[in-house]
């Protein structure tokens, strides 16, 4: 999807794809995708082309040979030539047909991958930028909905086609009158502007609906979606959702009217001018075949081809200009994927390979989000020691997550630098200082893969090794249960055999899976917030064995977390407030006191109850 020619930005500060950049970074991807499309397309065109014009020579033959005297069996021999010429070209055109139809759903399924690819190497905060999202709706809406990209070769084959027999027919017409071919070309090209006309409201009403349409999938998708269900019949919100899917449902209903009523009306004219051409073909050829007053005198099986021909060539002059709209309005919908796929991608630079970490430290880091209108992180620095458990803590929105996604290398400072062992992390090779992190974020994924994939999705661990680690967070007596074991599958949604785990229990997972990775460094942001209380004090206390000759950074919004640590960073208004121990920060009056005094006075309160 490169071009030479670089994008032109537009007012919002995305590429903006011209309509020749579109068109060749389609015919491009296309290429990439599946090359052989374009030789299937290339033999359907030329096989519809053959077929139209074999069509002329049946009438023709049978009406010379009446005229010339033929028997019966001069009859039966040009049926017979006719019949077996006709099945070959149709028998090669469905099988091109069906090799076509193949190479689109291939095709179909191919693109959404080179997509969700492009999302994969996109820097990463281009997917938190509410344009980059709202771009990436645009952009595979077209493709996934409407087949905007099987569209495109179905409108390029038309015209490829309608080119190849426009010639064949202009070329007979051609000898019969340049006249008469000329009147022909002005009904076609009227008609086809009254096409072009109806395919531009077409094309532009369509553009108006797209928002109305996704909002109106949400909401009858949301209609079927299992998390919104208790709310719906506990808070009687359906009714709100039967008025919200009513109100788009009337507004798709008035353009659909609207819709009809334009194409209504274009058929009308259509229909007219259809009738002109059959008028002047008809009756011109007949005059022909009466008498050379009008030009020379034709044979009745001429008379049958010019009627045919013209019959013939004004379908397939409209079926070309209608694949150049047809053209026209799939670039037009697809210039949003276009505008997406030149997006710039992360760099991934070669760089040095990190050493076993010793020590990270944060020196004058300071970070806002793009479009964001705080600063979050404000000139912070600490330094953590290898094997050091630290406890991060602070009031919500303090930036805790945020120095979990810095250290990820998700985002970068605006200024200030994070080293590990005394080096710029950027300095690293990108995946080679990935391998050193281990992570459990807040809102952590689980695929909808095996057991084992999930917890060593590179393969290189044994099972007794899993198996170890299944036990080291509590789910040895669950892993008994499961007749599949490790290749148990997640997600009943994807898997009819698959077993639902709970919440706390895929929290569990998701910590083993940090566990599973050889890493210096173990992050995880609040481990524990789908576990009871009795697995998560049981997590506290095997914390420091789970994470066992790592590095541990440890984010939790229960103070008590911070009891098992060597150290708390204590955060305030985007800033160090403290880093002590928790011994110490507990004899003097910090923030960090008072929360941890509030939260026991709270879980005193509840035992007490």
């Amino acid at each position: 999807m490169n071009s030479k020619r670089k994008p032109v930005k537009a007012e919002n500060g995305l590429p903006k794809a011209t309509t020749g950049q579109a068109i060749r970074s389609l015919l491009q991807l296309i290429w990439q995708a599946d090359k052989a499309y374009y030789l299937v397309l290339l033999f359907q065109a030329v096989l519809g082309a053959i077929s139209s014009l074999v069509n002329l020579i049946l009438p023709k033959m049978l009406i010379d040979g009446f005229t010339l005297g033929w028997d019966w069996g001069q009859f039966l021999k040009g049926i017979l030539f006719f019949a077996a010429l006709k099945y070959l070209v149709l028998q090669a055109l469905s099988f091109v047909k069906t090799l076509e139809k193949r190479h689109s759903q291939l095709l179909g399924q191919k693109v959404p991958m080179v997509f969700a690819d492009k999302v994969m190497r996109l820097h990463y905060p281009q997917l938190e930028d509410p344009q980059v999202l709202d771009l990436k709706e645009r952009a595979i809406f077209p493709i996934t909905n409407y087949g905007a990209l099987q569209n495109l070769m179905g409108a390029a084959m038309d015209m490829i086609t309608g080119l190849l027999t426009l010639g064949g027919l202009a070329a007979v017409l051609f000898a019969f009158s340049p006249w008469f071919l000329l009147a022909l070309l002005a009904l076609c090209v009227i008609a086809s502007l009254l096409s072009a006309r109806f395919s531009r409201y077409m094309r532009h009403s369509m553009q108006e609906l797209i928002p109305t349409n996704r909002r109106y999938g949400y909401w009858f998708d949301s209609i079927f979606s299992p998390q919104f269900q208790k709310e719906y019949r506990v808070y009687g919100l359906h009714r709100l959702l039967l008025y919200k899917v009513g109100a788009y449902t009337e507004e798709i209903t008035l353009w659909l009217k609207g819709m009809y009523n334009r194409q209504g009306n274009n058929k009308t004219l259509q229909a007219l001018f259809t009738a002109l051409m059959r008028v002047m073909a008809y009756g011109y050829a007949a005059l022909r075949v009466l008498g050379g007053q009008w030009g020379s005198q034709i044979t009745l099986g001429d008379y049958s081809v010019i009627v045919l021909a013209t019959e013939n060539f004004f379908a397939t002059f409209q079926r070309f200009f209608g694949g150049v709209f047809e053209l026209l309005a799939s670039i037009h919908h697809l210039m949003p994927f276009c505008q997406f796929m030149l997006l710039p991608e992360a760099e991934q630079q070669d760089g040095l390979t990190p050493e076993p970490l010793t020590s990270l430290a944060f020196e004058n880091v300071s970070f806002r989000y793009p479009h964001g209108d705080r600063q979050i992180l404000d000139d912070i620095s600490f330094e953590i020691k290898e094997g050091e458990k630290i406890s991060i803590v602070g009031l919500n929105n303090a930036g805790k997550s945020t120095m979990v996604k810095l250290i990820c290398r998700l985002f970068e400072p605006q200024s200030g630098r994070i080293l590990w062992n005394g080096r710029d992390i950027r300095e690293y090779n990108y995946q080679a200082y990935l391998d050193q992190l281990a992570c459990v974020f807040q809102d952590f994924f689980l695929f909808p893969f095996t057991l084992r994939d999930n917890l060593d999705p590179e393969g290189n661990s044994p099972d007794a090794a899993l198996h170890a680690i299944l036990k080291e967070v509590s789910l040895e007596g669950f892993m008994a249960r499961l007749p599949e074991g490790l290749d148990t599958h997640l997600n009943k949604a994807v898997w009819d055999d698959a077993t639902d785990f709970s919440g706390g229990e895929k929290q569990k997972i998701a910590i083993a899976r940090s566990l599973t990775r050889k890493s210096g460094l173990v992050i995880l942001d609040e481990p524990t917030a789908a576990l009871d209380p009795l697995a998560e004090s049981e997590v506290y206390e095997h914390f420091h064995e789970l994470t066992r000759g790592r590095t541990a950074l440890f984010i939790s919004h229960r103070m008590s977390s911070s009891t098992f640590c060597d150290k708390i960073l204590l955060l305030k208004d985007g800033q160090v407030a403290a880093f002590d121990s928790h011994q110490a920060l507990m004899k003097g009056h910090n923030l960090y006191r008072d929360l941890f005094m509030a939260q026991a006075q709270h879980f005193r309160e509840q035992r007490g109850a």
